[in-house]
């Protein structure tokens, strides 16, 4: 289980599927940026039998309040220890639990773990161009804007663009240190 000030991320339970396939269902769940379709919700159903939702290229940890009510799903993709790099993702699946500073926590928690205790040097994440909460989140945790992948994602009847955001450990752990109290 991974601690951040507001949220906890751990894995997924058993009785967690039929929660996470019906938000994960939700056209609301991922905002007018992003797909996700019930088919996909169900594969997670399938992964969950396979490897718990943990394999290394693929990991989705629950996002919980501190109260312990689901409230979203956090993600870590690709990753590559050779290079080490991975990719992670963080998504409040309930509309009226955004803004509650909940995906920042998440964020931050994935970003701290991966740097220190899987020893990655850069974390990446994509975001969809449209979707300025999710990039100034990102920012302000250090990430810098990089690129963009222009039409990468169907979503909603239309295309989006997706802007690359990436993190060094260097510039993290500055930063970190920046920001301790003395």
């Amino acid at each position: 289980m991974l601690a951040g000030a507001v949220v906890r991320l751990r894995p997924a339970r058993s009785e967690d599927l039929d929660w996470i396939v019906t938000a994960c269902g939700k056209p609301s769940a991922f905002g007018e940026f992003e797909p996700f379709f019930i088919g996909e919700a169900e594969s997670l159903r399938r992964r969950f039998e396979q490897d718990g939702l943990l394999a290394e290229d693929f990991t989705r940890l629950v996002i919980e309040d501190r109260a312990g009510r689901r409230v979203g799903l956090a993600g870590v993709d690709e990753v590559d220890l050779h290079s080490r790099v991975a990719r992670i993702s963080a998504t409040i699946l309930e509309p009226a639990e955004r803004g509650k500073g909940f995906g920042t926590d998440a964020h931050r928690a994935l970003v701290s773990y991966l740097f220190l205790h899987r020893g990655l040097l850069r974390i990446e994440a994509f975001v969809a161009a449209g979707n300025t909460a999710a990039r100034a989140v990102m920012r302000r945790l250090g990430f810098v804007e990089e690129g963009v992948l222009k039409s990468r994602v169907f979503a909603h009847g239309q295309r989006h663009d997706v802007v690359v955001l990436g993190l060094l450990y260097d510039d993290w752990s500055r930063r970190s240190a920046d920001t301790l109290p003395i």
